[in-house]
């Protein structure tokens, strides 16, 4: 379950490389969705994500130090949503 009340998470910047991608997805029907993508991308370590319904795709900036990419393809996939 969600906090809504959990403070996002800050990439640290201490000697890391950050990372941004942008992931094209399937199976959004609505602005709900995005959020919900949002929400559950940002409860992992280090990660800021923001997800445009209108174009199906999540913009992802993270620390690969703390989170990795298949944690991040298994949250989106496990959510219900295909990564295209």
């Amino acid at each position: 379950m969600f906090n809504f009340f959990k403070p996002k998470s800050e990439p640290t910047t201490d000697n890391h490389e950050l990372t941004t991608l942008v992931l094209h997805l399937s199976g959004l029907h609505c602005s709900s969705c995005a959020v919900n993508i949002d929400l559950a991308l940002e409860d992992l370590p280090g990660v800021i994500a923001k997800t445009n319904y209108a174009k199906s795709e999540t913009r992802i900036t993270f620390d690969p130090s703390q989170t990795t990419l298949d944690q991040i393809h298994f949250t989106i996939r496990n959510l219900g949503y295909n990564i295209l």
